[in-house]
């Protein structure tokens, strides 16, 4: 859908991503220049989705720039497909439940966005699919192969891929252990030995690594910060995650699957009148249409919660684990301080629960059109319609977050001409300064919209990026939110400059200037 606006990588990270593919198809190697963008940063050091659109674009005749946003759409289409699998895996008499389960979550819309963009994330879901798929057939040499080694490439792909994933085959490999029958006479197997060296051994080789290259973006999990806050948290869950896995009940006859929806809720209202994060802005009121479909989809997934807690074995186990081990971080975020480190990890590792929130709404959905084929017929049209109410969220999410994620063909056309004709800096919002930065390595400064507004004075000489669309959608300054200069402010500030480039349309127009 995206590729409607403009064909290039949606989502700003993805032109980075665009970048590193383009620098490995020049160069046929991973050496990446120091003065360049990608090299100044962590984007360089986990090349994995870089290397993919590289090879594919090479193999098949592409030109990335145009075509890295699709293949990061089939990369989605994968992950959705190994879903369905994992379903048709652990219930495979349950057609209808597999196929629900797969079209909850190509439809819903933060995982559509999380899994759609050309990020890093794209491949990580690929790569977790993948270790979710192999997991329960470990025993066999080559499924554990393919564990294994998609355990290691998430190191090599994006760092938080990396912890949500290995927090969850940590929390696979625990509760599998603790369900071990009384009569088992190996409490300790040669499997279960290999379980531990390689939960021992990936967590080894994480921390190595982004030690090594001295990766700021975990710093909250380091032992001089949060690290021991988030053990404690982690133990605590799995302690109620083993509680629930011996169990063919739940632990209180109170519906506490509920729970979850309701301080959902309860939290999103708040924060919509009072930001929960300082400095950061709540989202818009047209996000009460998607979480209300969230709310609705609540309901078959209750009634898968209620199939799966009353069984026990490894089906389950692997639930509890998907779901747990990334509610563990959240949790932790919430706890451990209400900034901006914390708000990006608890609305980034939401869309990790996603994959076992769709398998649940599948389940429950099962369960419902049971016996009964006319209904079926109009609860799938129902299911589709109300998971598809959720697409604004990755679709319009400038309306909904401030945050603009399309870079349109007038954007890409204007910082490249900047870069040739000697406009080695400039000064605009986050956006625009970010897509020449992240393009083609050009210096950037961010502000130019509040010292518009502000009436500021403009440092003489220096070059300068607007859009016309300032005075109507407003500029974007993540993740303050958006800033609207007036149409008024912007005519005069270019009356009084010198205009050295103008490009797109008339209600899109992007002007360079330098003052006088």
């Amino acid at each position: 859908m995206s590729q409607q606006w403009s064909p290039l990588p949606y989502n700003i990270d993805g032109l980075s991503e665009l970048k590193v593919t383009q620098t490995i198809l020049s160069s046929h190697h991973l050496d990446f220049p120091p003065s360049s963008s990608v090299s100044q940063g962590y984007v360089s050091d986990m090349p994995v989705l870089g290397l993919f659109v590289a090879f594919s674009s090479s193999a098949l005749g592409l030109d990335p720039l145009v075509s890295a946003q699709l293949l990061a759409s089939i990369l989605g289409a994968i992950a959705v497909l190994i879903v369905f699998l994992i379903f048709r895996q652990h219930w495979p008499s349950s057609s209808r439940g597999a196929l629900a389960s797969a079209l909850s979550l190509a439809l819903v819309g933060s995982f559509v966005f999380s899994a759609g963009c050309t990020w890093k994330e794209t491949m990580g879901f690929v790569l977790l699919g993948l270790v979710l798929y192999s997991f329960p057939l470990r025993r066999s040499p080559s499924y554990r192969l393919l564990m294994t080694s998609s355990l290691l490439l998430f190191v090599f792909t994006h760092h938080l891929i990396t912890v949500v994933g290995y927090v969850i085959v940590t929390f696979a490999v625990a509760l599998d252990l603790a369900s071990k029958s009384k009569k088992d006479t190996r409490v300790f197997s040669p499997s279960d030995a290999l379980d531990a060296v390689t939960v021992i051994g990936m967590w080894t080789l994480a921390i190595f690594y982004y030690t090594s290259i001295n990766l700021p973006y975990l710093d909250y999990l380091s032992p001089s910060t949060d690290l021991y806050l988030y053990i404690a948290v982690a133990f605590l869950v799995l302690i109620v995650a083993v509680r629930i896995s011996v169990s063919k009940k739940p632990i209180t006859e109170l519906p506490i699957e509920l729970s979850v929806p309701i301080i959902g809720a309860i939290i999103m209202v708040y924060n919509f009148y009072h930001p929960l994060f300082p400095g950061l802005p709540g989202p818009a009121s047209l996000i009460a249409v998607p979480f209300l479909a969230y709310l609705i989809l609540v309901v078959p997934a209750w009634g898968g919660a209620g199939l799966v807690l009353r069984t026990r074995g490894p089906s389950k186990d692997l639930l509890l684990a998907m779901i747990l081990g990334p509610l563990s971080l959240i949790l932790f975020a919430f706890l451990r301080s209400n900034d901006a480190t914390s708000q990006l990890t608890i609305y980034r590792t939401f869309d990790f629960l996603m994959p076992a929130f769709a398998i649940l709404v599948g389940l429950g959905f099962a369960l419902l059109v049971k016996n009964t084929k006319r209904l079926g017929i109009a609860a799938a049209v129902s299911l589709v319609i109300v998971c598809a109410s959720t697409l604004p969220v990755a679709y319009s999410s400038q309306q909904m977050f401030g945050v603009e994620n399309q870079t349109y063909w007038f954007e890409y056309d204007a910082v490249q001409w900047f870069s040739e004709h000697n406009v080695t800096s400039y000064t605009s919002d986050q956006r625009l300064g970010e897509t020449g930065w992240r393009l083609f390595d050009l210096e950037y400064g961010r502000g130019l919209p509040y010292d518009l507004k502000e009436g500021l004075k403009l440092n003489e000489s220096s070059f300068y990026v607007l859009e016309q669309s300032w005075s109507t959608k407003g500029a974007q300054e993540f993740p303050f939110g958006v800033v609207v200069v007036s149409n008024e402010t912007i005519s005069e500030t270019l009356n009084q400059s010198s205009v050295f480039y103008i490009g797109g349309s008339l209600d899109s127009q992007i002007v360079g200037f330098r003052t006088r």
